[in-house]
């Protein structure tokens, strides 16, 4: 019986030998035609080892530059990719090229420009469905800095408009703080770039890349007066509010961006999915994303302390959550003390649910708020929210773009 390196060894085998007949088509859309025990006799832009034909054509994907083709080796699995003008007449007649090698052809059309102007004026401020806030900075690029993969996506995604990716990076777990958008795709079929800091600087892109910066906006959070549990009543829902408490293994439903813990509480209180939202964690510092608000099926237990807010349902009887303060009257009691703002009506869970993606993470322990100083804002013109949402691309997988960066699993 094969011990269990020798079984490794030959599934690393039976994967890199496998080639897809015919077709494929990488996570991110990028199709190709496949041809397999043929070798593709074209200019090499660069290789990597890759552990199977498959994710050659991942990495070919959104490689720079440009990528529209690529040779596997299966012996010594290298990932050799090709650039522009590759075509089936570059495919290898002689047998002696022809061993243990397989070749792939993008699809040229895809690579048609989508845009050279950029689709917004410069400097405007463009809010996404849920209302996360971008300054548009016209070919600009921020080049070097910042690139990273969220939880569960382990590609560059292509979207066809720069709504489309800053949609993608509002819904990033760990927090996005930036888009730079290749409108021209001169940089590869994966256009949409994800940042997670603000550090760095802003350059001029002669490939038409345009750049979108986040400023997150502010939150009615709790304030250190705030340590007492407080209750509040939503939808004949009754929930006992806790300030600065995180939970230690509970389950994520899903996640939506909330203005404060009382709209936060509202989505729980009238969330009629397959399972029962039986409390929130309120997440004040974005640490983990712009949808900040987690409705949750299983409560975990309790930690401390965290620059969050936790609520439970206690109790969904009418007459007993009449006692706590009414959601729908802003003045009726002095437990809402510790709320800064108006409650808001959870609309952002609607929203998630027509971008069609859930979010499922076992939150183990939170990290504490994220370190940055946002950028300022000039004087520009009041958001937009009329541009059009196209669905994102679906398979969203995460993992951060380092190999060396540890993960910051939600377990």
């Amino acid at each position: 019986m094969a011990s269990y390196l020798e079984q490794l060894s030959l599934i690393s085998r039976d994967s890199s030998t496998y080639c897809p007949s015919d077709s494929y088509t990488t996570q991110n859309g990028f199709q190709f035609s496949t041809y397999c025990g043929i070798d593709l006799l074209a200019d090499e832009l660069g290789n990597t080892v890759e552990a199977s034909m498959s994710d050659c054509m991942n990495q070919c994907s959104w490689y720079q530059p440009a990528c529209y083709g690529v040779t596997y080796y299966t012996q010594n699995q290298t990932c050799s990719f090709k650039g522009e003008g590759v075509n089936s007449t570059m495919l290898s007649t002689s047998k002696n090229d022809n061993v243990n090698v397989n070749s792939a052809i993008a699809n040229a059309t895809q690579m048609v420009p989508l845009t050279l102007t950029c689709p917004y004026q410069n400097n405007s401020v463009i809010e996404t469905s849920e209302g996360m806030p971008f300054r548009i900075s016209c070919d600009r690029d921020m080049a070097g800095w910042g690139d990273y993969f969220p939880w569960d996506l382990d590609y560059r995604p292509h979207t066809d408009t720069m709504a489309e990716c800053m949609e993608i990076c509002a819904h990033a777990h760990p927090l996005c703080l930036g888009v730079a958008w290749n409108g021209d795709l001169s940089a590869g079929f994966g256009n949409c770039y994800l940042k997670n800091e603000q550090n760095g600087t802003l350059v001029t892109s002669p490939t038409h890349t345009h750049s979108g910066l986040v400023n997150l906006p502010e939150i009615d959070a709790c304030d250190s007066s705030s340590a007492d549990t407080e209750q509040y009543s939503s939808n004949n829902r009754l929930f006992n509010v806790t300030c600065f408490e995180g939970r230690d293994g509970s389950d994520n439903i899903t996640s939506v961006y909330s203005a404060n813990i009382t709209s936060c509480i509202d989505a729980c209180a009238t969330y009629n999915g397959s399972d029962s939202c039986i409390a929130v964690f309120y997440d004040n510092s974005f640490a983990d994303g712009f949808e900040n608000c987690y409705l949750l099926n299983y409560t975990g237990t309790e930690m401390f302390p965290l620059n969050s807010t936790y609520a439970e349902l206690v109790s969904s009887d009418s007459s007993t959550s009449a006692s706590g303060s009414d959601s729908s009257d802003s003045s009726s009691s002095s437990s809402k003390a510790w709320i800064a703002g108006p409650v808001v009506g959870a609309v952002a869970a609607i929203a998630i649910a027509a971008l069609g993606f859930w979010w499922w993470k076992r939150r183990a322990g939170r990290r504490q708020d994220v370190k940055f100083t946002p950028i300022e804002l000039e004087q520009s013109p009041s958001p937009d929210k009329s541009v059009g949402i196209s669905e994102l691309p679906q398979n969203h997988q995460t993992v951060e773009m380092e190999a060396s960066v540890v993960r910051h699993e939600m377990a």
